[in-house]
């Protein structure tokens, strides 16, 4: 059985953890955020996979997102680990999970949007490529 998805996600949140220092939401993990403190929320986004060579043991071309949100106290301003994680994820940066190799395609910063009245989010999406 493939476990790649899984991979790609490890690879990603391997590297997340190495480079924020603010606590980090991962999914279907229990966490409960500390009034008036910054932490991180990455979702992994897989898109369709589709044959990228022929024959059975031919590979596999899997793209999607790894979206990161920085979730900051409202009224904080803008937080600095959004530039951080970006430059951290840059174009051509190579993550590595199982031997799952992960290339980033692109990086980039979306619009800021207000998550509740004590909450405010910027979300970094991530694009990937890789080949199993």
């Amino acid at each position: 059985m493939s476990t790649f998805f899984n991979d790609i996600q490890a690879a990603f949140d391997t590297k997340l953890n190495t480079t924020v220092s603010d606590p980090i939401a991962f999914p279907n993990i229990p966490f409960e955020p500390s009034a008036g403190t910054v932490y991180i929320k990455p979702s992994f986004l897989p898109a369709e996979t589709i044959q990228a060579s022929l024959g059975a043991t031919g590979k596999d071309e899997t793209n999607g997102i790894y979206q990161i949100e920085v979730v900051v106290p409202r009224g904080s301003g803008r937080p600095q680990s959004v530039d951080a994680i970006a430059d951290a994820f840059k174009r051509g940066t190579v993550v590595t999970y199982n031997d799952v190799n992960v290339r980033v395609r692109s990086v980039s910063i979306g619009v800021a949007l207000l998550t509740d009245t004590a909450w405010y989010s910027v979300p970094v999406s991530v694009n990937f490529q890789t080949f199993t």
